[in-house]
């Protein structure tokens, strides 16, 4: 295998005995050997932390929480633990592809004035059929602006990043009082802090499962990351013309509206796609959508009356 530069792979795992193994195995497939892989069994109550130790004849450290604090929490223990130059980020459900790390190494190398790089990601469904892009109708972006299309929506899936450890320090730990949108927080501000890079390819796999956060209940997303992204729209707001910060928080609100109205939530829908028409975002679509999604026509001239 070709050495590559110091590296740590931070693996956080909270009960993923059925799929720790899955994600260890992709990790030793790649052309860079990393020094050191560290899983972080989050107050796991079933095999993960053992698996993972056992995994390569010992060549796993395994970083044992007594009680689950979150993938933040893990992750911020993992890199604290880590030794590497570049951190790379990996879910115990999800995989790489084959020459993702050597890759993404290579365009870091190559840019010295790059922070961190991420790469496309297929989405794979329970029973294993390819779902195709995670991130359907969103195009990536890369360099020193990226963090622009961030605030608007987020392309970035945690297992495709890795990162400097100095921009990691620079911007902080990941936000553990963030049930989720700990990650998007953290691709904002590494993106506002330095410049991003991106493979555009798909070379990572993420795995449906009806347990993992990233199919977690749609209120969260206004709890948590809605008022995320407004603070950042707050912190960036020098840099932002008005009708630029609208048009970010109108493609957020439009596309949470959607999503609602997809999943039948017609009032919290309604609500969002108002709001996204009140900031100019796509009138006729979101008015058409309203429409179809056959809202009472006295209750929808109330609501645009406000």
């Amino acid at each position: 295998m070709q050495q590559g530069p110091p590296l740590s792979v931070v693996i956080p795992a909270h009960n993923a005995a059925r799929t720790i193994e899955r994600a260890l195995r992709s990790v030793f497939i790649q052309d860079i050997s990393p020094p050191e892989v560290i899983v972080v069994d989050d107050g796991s109550s079933d095999g993960t932390a053992d698996l993972a130790a056992a995994f390569g004849s010992g060549a796993v450290r395994v970083l044992r929480l007594g009680q689950c604090g979150g993938a933040a929490n893990a992750r911020n223990h993992g890199i604290g633990a880590g030794q590497g130059e570049l951190i790379a980020f990996l879910d115990a459900d999800d995989e790489w592809c084959p020459g993702k790390l050597a890759r993404q190494v290579a365009l870091l190398r190559a840019n010295p004035a790059m922070d961190f790089v991420s790469c496309g990601a297929r989405l794979v469904a329970p029973d294993g059929s390819d779902c195709g892009n995670l991130y359907p109708g969103r195009p990536p972006a890369w360099g020193r602006q990226a963090w622009r299309v961030l605030l608007g929506y987020n392309f970035i899936a945690t297992p495709s990043v890795i990162v400097r450890r100095q921009a990691l320090t620079a911007a902080g730990p990941f936000d553990t009082a963030l049930k989720v949108g700990e990650d998007q927080d953290m691709w904002i501000r590494l993106a506002v802090a330095g410049e991003v890079g991106y493979v555009d390819d798909m070379l990572v796999r993420v795995h449906e499962t009806p347990n993992s956060l990233s199919s977690g209940n749609f209120q969260d997303q206004l709890v948590y990351t809605l008022p995320m992204i407004r603070r950042h729209l707050e912190r960036q707001r020098g840099e932002l013309t008005p009708g630029e910060a609208d048009a970010i928080l109108g493609d957020r609100l439009g596309r949470l509206g959607r999503s609602a109205l997809g999943r039948g939530l017609r009032r919290d829908g309604a609500a969002l796609i108002i709001g996204a028409i009140r900031l100019g975002n796509h009138p006729a679509r979101n008015i058409a959508l309203l429409l179809r999604a056959t809202i009472p026509t006295g209750w929808l001239k109330r609501l645009l009356r406000r």
